[in-house]
């Protein structure tokens, strides 16, 4: 449920879980999310790729967004 969801979120590393939310809750770009957190873009990339495998792991498969 979205409870666990989140609580699995809150444990990714920092940047991870601040992409993830900026992302899927506030519907930003990847260019829009390396802007509010002062990193590149691949960079968020990155975290995104990281976070969705880890709670992939956990959950099962996400889907895969730019």
């Amino acid at each position: 449920d979205a409870a666990e969801f989140w609580a699995v979120v809150r444990r990714l590393p920092t940047r991870q879980a601040q992409a993830i939310a900026l992302h899927y809750v506030e519907d930003r770009s990847v260019d829009e999310i390396a802007a509010a957190l002062g990193i590149s873009a691949a960079s968020v990339k990155t975290h995104l790729q990281r976070a969705r495998s880890a709670l992939a792991e956990r959950f099962g498969s996400m889907e895969e967004a730019p």
